[in-house]
């Protein structure tokens, strides 16, 4: 079986060391895609429904992909931190 390179990402991001402060944690929940770059993630998955995407458009949709994917995780461990900040 072959790993992805998602796989070694997620495998990586998981195992980060450190600890977020309250500030920080709140600074990456505020981060996210801008009105224009949303648009054309939406405008690339249509064309990846229909069938007409290019290689081109295929490779940054996949980028968008693997950053989307990035963020979550981050801002999944910035809500766990400041949940932990609190108790």
């Amino acid at each position: 079986m072959s790993t992805s390179l998602e796989t070694y990402d997620h495998t990586i991001l998981c195992n980060l060391d450190g600890s977020l402060t309250p500030q920080a944690a709140e600074g990456i929940l505020v981060i996210g895609f801008s009105e224009q770059q949303q648009q054309k993630m939406q405008s690339l998955a249509e064309k990846a429904r229909d069938g007409t995407i290019s290689p081109d458009e295929r490779e940054e949709a996949n980028s968008f992909e693997r950053i989307s994917s990035l963020l979550g995780i981050l801002q999944s461990r910035a809500r766990i931190a400041l949940r932990d900040a609190v108790q």
